[in-house]
């Protein structure tokens, strides 16, 4: 009787809805913590270019480093804040939808709106300060790697240049080309985090919706369908996967196990959690 659920308009266009608002809301986000680090980018090679002219000597790149430490100190600085900020809008975003959610399946399926007693407010700060010292300690782990990469890379360009080439704006280039090819990577990983914030703060709601009004209520997952869906992600959305709130999903795919409480599972997932009740599918 599930089909019955996944497959009624009034499911499909809210859930759909609410993902391509999502989506609109996390590119937003994205882009403007793509701002922020191309602006620490510039302000480094503008930086890196004071240093005098000329044949690039060890002293000289003792000083680079100097200069790209404190840049990443300032991109893992605004990431941070820019973040926070994310996760407080995300998660805002996440309980807002989940109590919509209930509110148009119930009075759909069951002709009536199921009032839900909980701090919709109190939930999604709740889900904030929880994604900050998270999202904090992967921003600090995104910064010492891509502080070994750049020096590395510094690395390598002195060791294959000759001596005539080894120039400051050859190194200066060499940085900027660097930040510019690790603009897709932290694409990936700002969209991957918010559309996990958005998700975590709808099961932070799942759980309390569920211990204070609705006892029967489980969770779900809605895969938007378009050219840019994954294989794994069609699969699972064949089994159409209903379990209860605090188990974890579970899918093998290609001889990988994915385990996860919610989505995404990796990378670019677009599934969003949805609630559900068996009163919804009859």
């Amino acid at each position: 009787m599930s089909e019955q659920f996944f497959t009624d308009p009034t499911v499909t266009e809210l859930i759909e809805g609410n993902i391509a608002q999502v989506e609109a809301l996390e590119e937003k986000q994205a882009r403007k913590l793509l701002k922020s680090f191309r602006a620490v980018r510039q302000q480094l090679q503008d930086r890196l270019l004071t240093i005098p002219e000329g044949t690039f000597t060890e002293q000289q790149m003792n000083v680079t480093m100097i200069q790209v430490d404190a840049a990443i100190q300032a991109i893992n600085k605004r990431l941070k804040g820019d973040m926070a900020t994310s996760s407080g809008i995300l998660s805002k975003r996440g309980i807002e939808d989940l109590a919509r959610e209930i509110t148009r399946f119930s009075k759909k399926f069951e002709g009536s709106i199921q009032p839900l007693n909980i701090n919709m407010i109190a939930i999604a700060q709740d889900s904030k300060n929880f994604l900050i010292n998270k999202h904090e300690a992967s921003i600090d782990a995104y910064s010492a790697a891509l502080r070994s990469q750049i020096a590395q890379n510094i690395t390598n360009a002195m060791i294959m240049r000759d001596t005539t080439q080894r120039t400051v704006s050859g190194l200066v280039s060499d940085v900027g080309r660097f930040f510019v090819g690790e603009e897709w990577k932290l694409q990936r990983i700002v969209r991957t985090e918010m559309h996990g914030m958005y998700n975590f703060s709808k099961l932070n709601g799942l759980a309390k919706v569920q211990a204070g009004t609705l006892p029967d209520l489980k969770k779900t997952l809605y895969h938007p369908m378009d050219s840019r869906t994954g294989a794994d992600s069609k699969e699972l959305n064949k089994d159409n996967p209903i379990i209860p709130i605090d188990e974890p999903f579970v899918q093998t795919w290609k001889g990988t196990k994915w385990v996860f409480q919610f989505p995404p599972n990796r990378p670019n997932d677009r599934a969003i959690l949805v609630p559900y009740r068996v009163a919804w599918a009859k």
